[in-house]
């Protein structure tokens, strides 16, 4: 076990365990925007930064990729890090100022948009939680960052059709912002697909990746309930029988 402490507070913690984690072990909130507990660190908000002082030298760094160790003290809220946290989030706020996450975020820090920029046409703040989702949860890596710097987004492959994305709906999920939209089309119902083409649900569109796929049925009670796709996917890798994946999970309960 590691004894550091966090704003004063002794604590003690396993090795591999990031700062973010034993600070809210502690119950200390720290806010972020890129991390998602179910994806690997990637520190690329900055929100997160803490003040760490060992033998004698302070550092400040991102605390949900910095690993625990023994003897550090670690500090969550400083003039410092407010001064951080405060100029980040009022150039989010400028890029994405309909953004409620980062409305919220603002309202906490007293701070708005910096007005010398101008706003985005829709709310990705390029986190990157869809792209890791997408590669280490659904095992697919449908898309990517395209582009570098402000310009950077993620994206299919040349910016077309995804042939990879299987429209689970996974990067949806854990976007902090709603930029990825994705909608279900009921059965009997025509609607323009992102490629032009007209598809009849039911039907899921997801329009960042210019996908569209038919829904499975479920063979008792009738109703659709996921892309055909998801489960062609799930059955190579969680190697279920075919007859698994003909109710949906209400049937099979």
């Amino acid at each position: 076990m590691l004894n550091l402490t966090i704003d004063g507070i002794p604590v003690q913690v396993p090795e591999g365990t990031t700062l973010l984690e034993a600070a809210r072990q502690c119950g200390i909130w720290i806010p972020t925007l890129c991390h998602h507990e179910s994806l690997t660190p990637y520190g690329g908000c900055r929100l997160c930064v803490v003040e760490v002082r060992e033998r004698k030298v302070t550092h400040i760094v991102a605390s949900c990729t910095a690993g625990a160790r023994n003897g550090l003290e670690v500090v969550t809220c400083s003039d410092t890090l407010l001064s951080i946290r405060k100029g980040i989030v009022s150039l989010l706020l400028a890029e994405v100022p309909q953004s409620p996450v980062l409305q919220e975020l603002g309202a906490a820090f007293g701070v708005t948009g910096d007005t010398r920029y101008t706003p985005r046409n829709d709310s990705c703040i390029a986190c990157g939680r869809c792209i890791r989702a997408c590669r280490e949860i659904v095992g697919v890596s449908a898309i990517d960052f395209a582009y570098r710097g402000y310009k950077k987004v993620p994206a299919p492959p040349f910016f077309e059709r995804s042939e990879s994305c299987i429209g689970c709906g996974t990067c949806v999920a854990v976007c902090p912002t709603g930029a990825i939209t994705m909608h279900d089309i009921q059965a009997g119902i025509y609607s323009r697909a992102p490629d032009g083409s007209i598809i009849e649900g039911p039907a899921r569109i997801i329009d960042n990746w210019k996908v569209s796929f038919p829904l499975k049925t479920c063979s008792r009670c009738g109703e659709p309930f996921v892309p055909q796709a998801v489960l062609d996917h799930c059955a190579i890798y969680a190697k279920l029988p075919a007859d698994f994946f003909e109710l949906c999970r209400e049937c099979r309960q």
